[in-house]
């Protein structure tokens, strides 16, 4: 059995590429501490910090045969952790943005039929939208959005991987989404 862990970081990235998953191992549990603890110190966020570097490892193993083309990986887990965090901080920025006028404009506006009735119909859909999910990923939905639980929370809960909560969380999304793209139409539409 090889000892990774005397392996140079060149090392374990050209044993990574060649789709040693031992040495990703050692490579993991060398950097994902202090990859926690840099995004946290950027986002302020463990859980969501927490997301996003096992986002970056997942990607990382994905695109292992790549990796060999990067001078340092430790360096490019960084790069990758910046661009992450500036991501969720812009899109925070943003959302905070848009549910401030969301809440100037509802203040200023009285609530119509047409909205109460879309209000109505979009709850119907989601539901509609929930059943058509498998039982496993409507549950991991509704813990996540439903009972507020993080994805470590629930793959703890459910006794799978933090991945398996993500992958299934993207699938339910892509579902909904489908089903609900006709009244983000009706929405605009009733606004305008």
């Amino acid at each position: 059995m090889k000892n990774y862990n005397t392996y140079s970081e060149k090392e374990l990235q050209n044993a990574i590429a060649e789709g040693d998953l031992q040495a990703f191992n050692e490579f993991y549990n060398r950097y994902v501490d202090n990859l926690i603890h840099f995004v946290h110190g950027k986002l302020d966020d463990l859980e969501e910090s927490k997301d996003i570097v096992q986002e970056i490892f997942v990607t990382i193993w994905r695109e292992k045969e790549a990796i060999t083309l990067i001078n340092s990986i430790s360096s490019y887990l960084y790069r990758i952790a910046i661009n992450k965090s500036l991501n969720i901080f812009r899109r925070g920025k943003i959302e905070a943005k848009y549910i401030a006028s969301l809440g100037d404009y509802l203040a200023n506006q009285q609530v119509t039929l047409e909205e109460i009735s879309l209000e109505e119909e979009q709850e119907k859909t989601l539901q509609n939208a929930l059943k058509e999910l498998p039982e496993k990923m409507r549950l991991i939905f509704e813990l996540r959005y439903y009972k507020g639980k993080s994805n470590q929370e629930i793959a703890d809960l459910l006794n799978i991987s933090i991945q398996t909560v993500s992958t299934q969380m993207k699938r339910a999304l892509k579902t909904i989404r489908k089903h609900t793209q006709i009244l983000v139409f009706m929405a605009i539409l009733i606004n305008l």
